[in-house]
């Protein structure tokens, strides 16, 4: 992995979120984050989907792989954050020991053009040598590494000791004269690389802006969702309360209706049995006098002279036919008898399953999902409700 140079940054922006070391050979993956070359081939080597391990972006089609030797081909297509590349290097140089690299004494400036740190009396000495006259010292207790990183001057990749003046539209290369003289004569529109740096700096600065728009606009959104969910939220226990209250009203409506059916048909109950109960004892009593008379009318047969079986039938003739009479008339015909009957009408239960059924029902317009939506369609459950209770309550 990349090495931080014996030292670690306090910065995390320069760190590898692999190795969590200072880059070494960034690379710029297709989200924007950025990784160490090394370590994205080995993230790549040991994971079968080519996704940053940051966000899970596509890296590179893994077809690429296969048109390829490897990942190696991959990945050396990616571009290199030169940018990055130059803030390491600017955070790598800081964190050296400051000593002098002329007299090892302590370095209080550096050198932006070879980098070189230099003590107070070394950095005067330092631009008066004809090599290093146009040389720029600053201070070092002031200096920061994206300033040390911006103000590094620009060197040819082919004559490295030469800098780079020229930029070569065709190519996207900063070259100096010589390079342009050997191998960019051809190369039309080859401009000033200042001028070109300055082109540069408008474009970025112009996608800046556009791209802080654009995350405004979406923070504004992710806002708003928020709210919504805030909003949504409130309305939806506002709901559940007034559920909780239709609903124990209902119940307490189903409940009284229930006592009064219960109370109802008991009332009913003891009606019917205080009125069997009283033919029951009259006809008891009747009975009672009808048994006695047959044991006597019997106990007379079997022993008995003549006489006395003419004197008891004489007596007993006209209070028989006196008993038998009353009874008769006194015969409990059991279909006059009243009855309870319960009467259920079907349909109305059928009504009020299915009015309860459309109640439960909850519907969400992907369209409109804003809290005024929502309300409407509470309310609207709550005049259904109010509409329903009536006929509850008219059981």
């Amino acid at each position: 992995m990349a090495t931080a140079a014996g030292t670690s940054s306090a910065d995390t922006e320069t760190e590898c979120s692999v190795c969590h070391e200072l880059f070494k050979n960034p690379k710029l993956l297709p989200c924007a984050h950025v990784l160490c070359r090394h370590c994205l081939l080995s993230w790549l080597a040991s994971n079968t989907e080519a996704l940053c391990p940051l966000c899970t972006g596509a890296i590179a089609d893994p077809k690429e792989k296969n048109k390829t030797k490897g990942w190696e081909e991959v990945v050396n297509a990616l571009p290199d954050d030169v940018a990055m590349a130059a803030l390491v290097e600017s955070t790598r140089v800081l964190s050296q020991d400051h000593a002098c690299v002329v007299c090892q004494s302590v370095a209080v400036s550096i050198c932006l053009n070879c980098s070189d740190m230099v003590c107070k009396a070394c950095s005067q000495a330092h631009t008066k040598f004809s090599a290093n006259h146009h040389h720029k010292v600053e201070d070092l207790s002031s200096m920061t590494a994206e300033e040390l990183a911006a103000s590094q001057l620009d060197h040819c990749s082919v004559h490295t000791s030469k800098p780079c003046e020229l930029f070569c539209p065709t190519h996207g290369a900063a070259i100096c004269h010589l390079c342009a003289s050997a191998k960019h004569r051809a190369c039309p529109d080859l401009t000033e690389l200042a001028e070109a740096a300055d082109k540069s700096r408008e474009e970025l600065s112009q996608m800046v802006t556009s791209l802080l728009t654009e995350e405004q606009q979406l923070e504004e959104a992710v806002a708003a969702l928020e709210r919504h969910l805030e909003a949504t939220e409130k309305v939806v226990q506002e709901a559940v309360a007034e559920i909780d209250r239709t609903c124990d009203q209902l119940e307490n409506s189903v409940k009284e209706f229930r006592r009064r059916l219960k109370k109802m048909t008991l009332d009913a109950k003891a009606k019917v049995k205080d009125t069997v109960l009283t033919v029951k004892v009259t006809l008891l009593d009747h009975r009672g006098r009808l048994t006695s008379h047959r044991r006597v009318a019997d106990r007379t047969t079997r022993g008995s002279t003549n006489k006395g079986m003419c004197d008891v039938t004489r007596a007993l003739r006209d209070r028989v036919k006196d008993k038998l009479v009353t009874c008769g008339q006194r015969r409990v015909n059991l279909k006059s008898v009243s009855m309870v009957t319960l009467i259920i009408d079907a349909a109305a239960v059928s009504r009020i399953e299915k009015e309860l059924s459309e109640l439960g029902q909850v519907k969400i317009s992907p369209a409109s999902v804003g809290p005024v939506q929502v309300r409407t369609s509470i309310m609207g459950f709550v005049v259904v409700v109010v509409a329903f209770y009536p006929l509850i309550v008219s059981l």
